[in-house]
């Protein structure tokens, strides 16, 4: 039961604040990143779709080590301290290493690229929303309304990243980098109390073993959900960081309109998604994780679907905004199912390998041929596959994905104390 108000809790505070300073970095650097390639380096489809597999094929390997090492960490900040210094480093290494390889050694800057954004914003996201996650579980509040000002903190920087851009994309990195700075004091004054938590697995002394962290990868539910995953998210993604913003510029005349409306609605788009963030996770916590995680994907099949049969700009921008009922609602839905199934202590190692890793499989196995099909067979074609295929995998999650029920035995007592942890 809750002891006070969420927003009367300091910790709440700091995990609101972390998901602020991580996102804000995250829109200066990957709103437009998909379009930044396209137009401002000059890359084709397929060569974006090379570097998204790279990207996504090196972060599988740092996924994993984050999951594993922060389970162990609990809220220790090793990791989220090596984080902010890639953030700070965001404008030096994208605009004096990343840029200029793409532009002369294509295969060397894919190589840097995937290291560098892949330790701080392609597995780097689910390490930063696994650890506020577990902040949220440690001092009883909801992730959802932690994450909501993440939410805001993304929109806000999209808008501005929006104007940046279109004067020059450079500008966007730096901004990346002042908010890192900002990052590292936040981490500084951050000093988390376990011994205050009201949640007994944080109390617990034993620290986990190695087969502990594997035992899940025995667990048939475990690969349920990564099949759920690989076939809805990862196409998702595509569809959403491949492809959209790439199409949704070329229904203008003028490039640069097409850049503008974008930010805006992104920036609009994020706004509601930081309201649905909010409120979602009292439906999720009505309705159930299985269902909210069906729900999730019907979305996701109806917008990848749309889009390939419409042709006004307005119903194009309806189908934009349409992101904050699906990313909002499959984030909450994703960590309550992963805590009604699983061992809550695992819950950084079940999100990034069963969540992110996966998702990055299917990115790896279908970028770019996705983005070879889009070139030759148009928008169309692609939109009308990728969403019979997600549509597909929602009927795989009816059937197959678990009722809600909580794994973990209750424990008796608050357990042994754990002061404050080293950081």
């Amino acid at each position: 039961m809750m002891t006070s108000a969420f927003y009367k809790k300091p910790t709440y505070w700091f995990a609101s604040f972390y998901s602020i300073m991580y996102y804000a970095a995250g829109s200066f650097v990957f709103s437009f990143y998909a379009i930044w390639l396209s137009k401002e380096i000059g890359l084709t489809a397929k060569q974006t779709g090379i570097i998204y597999s790279f990207n996504y094929f090196i972060s599988l390997i740092i996924m994993i080590i984050y999951g594993v090492y922060q389970d162990k960490l609990v809220l220790k900040k090793h990791l989220i301290w090596f984080q902010s210094i890639i953030i700070t480093c965001a404008a030096p290494a994208l605009i004096y290493v990343y840029e200029p390889l793409l532009r002369h050694n294509f295969y060397a800057g894919v190589i840097f690229g995937s290291f560098f954004l892949g330790f701080g914003w392609v597995a780097g996201m689910g390490l930063i929303d696994s650890y506020c996650e577990k902040i949220s579980r440690a001092f009883d509040f909801e992730f959802g309304q932690c994450r909501t000002w993440g939410c805001i903190a993304y929109a806000v920087g999209t808008f501005i990243a929006g104007i940046l851009i279109s004067i020059n994309p450079h500008l966007n990195f730096w901004a990346a980098s002042v908010v890192g700075i900002c990052f590292m004091v936040l981490n500084l004054n951050f000093k988390p109390d376990l011994s205050k938590s009201s949640a007994a697995v944080f109390q617990k002394k034993d620290k986990l073993s190695f087969n502990e962290i594997v035992s899940v990868f025995g667990l048939k539910k475990f690969w349920i959900f990564v099949v759920y995953v690989l076939g809805t998210y990862s196409l998702y993604n595509i569809y959403d960081q491949q492809l959209f913003p790439v199409f949704f510029t070329q229904q203008f005349t003028d490039v640069n309109d097409g850049y503008r409306l974008y930010g805006v609605l992104n920036s609009f788009q994020v706004f509601l998604e930081a309201a649905v963030m909010f409120c979602v996770p009292f439906v999720v916590n009505k309705v159930g994780a299985k269902n909210a995680l069906i729900f999730a994907a019907f979305i996701s099949a109806t917008r990848i679907f749309l889009t390939g049969h419409v042709e006004s700009i307005v119903i194009i921008s309806v189908i934009k905004l349409m992101h904050c009922l699906e990313i909002s609602t499959i984030l909450v839905s994703v960590f309550k199912y992963i805590d009604n199934n699983f061992n809550s202590r695992l819950s950084a190692t079940v999100f990034l390998i069963g969540y992110q890793v996966a998702g990055s499989v299917g990115v790896i196995l279908f970028s770019t041929y996705v983005g070879d099909f889009y070139d030759t067979e148009g928008a169309a074609t692609t939109f009308n596959y990728l969403g019979l295929v997600v549509l597909g995998f929602m009927l795989f999650a009816v059937a197959f994905l678990s009722r809600d029920k909580k794994s973990d035995t209750p424990e008796k007592g608050n357990g042994s104390k754990l002061g404050k942890q080293n950081l």
